[in-house]
């Protein structure tokens, strides 16, 4: 705890070997977390690097007050994944109707080993990748996804059993 402690302070002086180290320390939490929303390796390290970038610029506004320092970070690079996925527009603007009476009570998810949950997700489109990951491996609400992504509930519903309904039969016949 004392060594991460003065990885912070040498971090937030500019170290460039402490930087090293905590990225490293970090690196394979983050890149999993990443990893759930982009399909493609490349992004989802691009995705961890400028998460890092926005970690180390900021790194003097954390606090022990605000809690564990990993939590801190992981939500600085889970909301810098989720600005890029904005910027490309892979979330769509415009779902029609609302999907009711869904069951949202089983994770299809669980049980998995990562490489398999990925696996799955790369079988879903990038939004729906993304509102899938949220939902069942974050355990974000569908209010709280709705607003993280600027898009109706509705909407988020629709995702979730878009990508029930895709990953049912997928799980059926590998899984049984």
């Amino acid at each position: 705890m004392e060594e991460l402690q003065l990885l912070i302070q040498q971090c937030a002086a500019n170290n460039r070997r402490s930087q090293e180290k905590l990225y490293l320390m970090f690196y394979p939490a983050l890149f999993a977390l990443c990893r759930k929303f982009f399909s493609d390796e490349h992004e989802a390290l691009e995705a961890l690097n400028d998460g890092m970038l926005k970690v180390y610029i900021n790194i003097n506004r954390y606090t022990a007050a605000k809690g564990l320092f990993f939590n801190w970070m992981y939500t600085i690079v889970r909301n810098t994944a989720l600005d890029k996925l904005k910027v490309k527009k892979q979330t769509p603007e415009n779902v029609l109707g609302d999907v009711l009476n869904i069951s949202f009570n089983d994770n299809p998810l669980n049980g998995l080993e990562w490489k398999d949950i990925y696996k799955l997700l790369d079988a879903l489109a990038p939004a729906t990748r993304v509102v899938c990951s949220l939902f069942y491996l974050e355990g974000f609400l569908i209010k709280e996804i709705s607003e993280k992504l600027e898009i109706s509930e509705g909407t988020v519903k629709w995702h979730l059993s878009e990508a029930r309904c895709k990953l049912k039969p997928v799980l059926k016949n590998y899984y049984s």
